[in-house]
């Protein structure tokens, strides 16, 4: 860029150049220069952690104008650019390191600084950089702190991203049912160990999974719901009187208007909030066990599956993409592989987030952007492996059937029946005699 192609700006560190044409301000400037992202993602990556912060602002916005703290034109102004920006939120105005320094400044800033911006370009005809007669901190930021906007923030983002994954669970759980019942009159062997044990139906096997997603399902749904306990108004580190009383006491409804829900509340103590987010990490403990319960189903569907000739062969996997550069007719199970390798992501990212736990310090953890970009991430790579799992694999996979009668009627099953007629000693005592004859102990069912 030219000279005439920036723009100079000033905060507490000093005179810094802001692109000319840009939304945002010093700080996000200041913010990009020192927090590079080098692969990693920006703020405007996660739309639902945006989305909670602009609500949180246009909210504040209301509040101040109701209480008589604000201006109404000026009010009315952050309303109609907060507005815009939820129908339309360009990438290029929200461009800071989703994690940085500070407990979420850069984030905070970055959206105060593209409120006013607009707010005073579009509502005061009023050139980008003047922050007047709005100002990002006097006026965005007023009654609000990093703190409790990018906490309630994180709240709203991470009850957003919810709903689609549940969705998506629900769909999947559907699903291993609608099999279960069309494959109900197909017997399989069940292993324990990995050895041969009893015969059970497929509607026993996919009904269990079934169970196991729904219960992890109604798990998440209760983690998710102490989301709706929030800190705002407990500004900085929980302390009434940083924020308007007034503000304080009519936040949380405004909030419950803005949202169409009933559900919000205020925190039971606000400095707890302050120093823990253990809410949001329950919920990471609930997406992990998730994750380990879809790896587990994944694995069990390539095992099923191994062969053609020599695995297990129980299952018949839809044929999606050749398996091999060098093997013709190969085909693998790429699609729970896929699932298996989602789930490995978000166990991954779950860890990280379970660690931020460790390290709060005193009166404020400052740590809640790599909870959320974390817990962002884990549901968008699970709604992945779910929705390809569910589409490309569940939905067409067909039981061996000759394979599963073949394997029904061996010995661990035999002896099974075996005892159910004549008990255990006596089964015990011919596989003894016969030295585990198939043939033989069938002589001794037909009898």
């Amino acid at each position: 860029m030219t000279q005439q192609q920036y723009r100079t700006e000033e905060d507490l560190i000093g005179a810094l150049e802001v692109p000319a044409c840009a939304l945002y301000g010093v700080q996000t400037q200041r913010a990009i220069a020192l927090y590079p992202l080098n692969g990693e993602k920006p703020l405007s990556a996660y739309p639902e952690l945006l989305r909670g912060l602009l609500q949180v602002k246009k909210l504040a916005a209301r509040i101040n104008i109701e209480t008589g703290e604000m201006e109404p034109e000026l009010g009315e102004a952050i309303v109609m650019a907060t507005d815009r920006l939820l129908c339309d939120m360009p990438a290029s105005a929200f461009p800071v390191h989703a994690f940085h320094g500070g407990g979420g400044i850069s984030s905070n800033m970055n959206v105060n600084e593209v409120i006013a911006n607009l707010a005073n370009q579009q509502s005061f005809d009023r050139p980008l950089g003047s922050y007047a007669p709005v100002h990002p901190n006097d006026h965005v930021n007023l009654n609000n702190s990093t703190s409790d906007v990018l906490s309630t923030a994180c709240h709203l983002a991470v009850i957003e991203k919810w709903h689609r994954l549940q969705e998506e669970l629900e769909l999947l759980a559907s699903t291993f049912d609608e099999q279960g019942r069309r494959w109900q009159a197909v017997q399989k062997i069940s292993r324990t160990c990995l050895q041969d044990a009893v015969e059970i139906s497929f509607a026993d096997v996919f009904g269990g999974y079934a169970s196991l997603l729904k219960r992890n399902q109604h798990r998440l749904n209760a983690a998710v719901g102490e989301l709706y306990r929030v800190n705002l108004g407990g500004n900085i580190i929980g302390r009434r009187g940083d924020c308007s009383d007034a503000f304080f006491n009519a936040v949380i409804k405004g909030l419950n208007r803005l949202t169409g829900s009933s559900r919000f509340e205020h925190s039971a103590n606000l400095f707890d909030a302050s120093q823990n987010h253990d809410d949001l990490i329950n919920v990471s403990a609930g997406l992990d066990l998730l994750s380990r319960a879809l790896l587990r189903i994944a694995k069990d569907f390539r095992l099923m599956a191994s062969g053609p000739d020599t695995g297990l062969g129980e299952l018949k996997l839809p044929a999606v993409q050749p398996g091999s550069s060098a093997m013709p007719g190969k085909i693998n199970p790429t699609i729970p592989e896929f699932l298996v390798q989602c789930c490995m992501q978000a166990c991954g990212r779950c860890c990280s987030v379970q660690m931020t736990h460790d390290h709060g310090e005193l009166d404020y953890t400052p740590w809640q952007s790599v909870v959320i970009c974390n817990l962002l991430d884990i549901m968008s790579v699970l709604e992945s492996g779910i929705t390809a799992f569910r589409r490309h694999c569940l939905a067409g996979v067909q039981p061996d059937i000759e394979r599963n009668e073949r394997n029904i009627n061996t010995l661990i099953p035999t002896l099974i029946r075996l005892k159910q007629a004549r008990g255990y000693s006596f089964t015990s005592r011919v596989y003894k005699e016969t030295g585990g004859d198939l043939e033989q102990i069938r002589r001794y069912l037909d009898e």
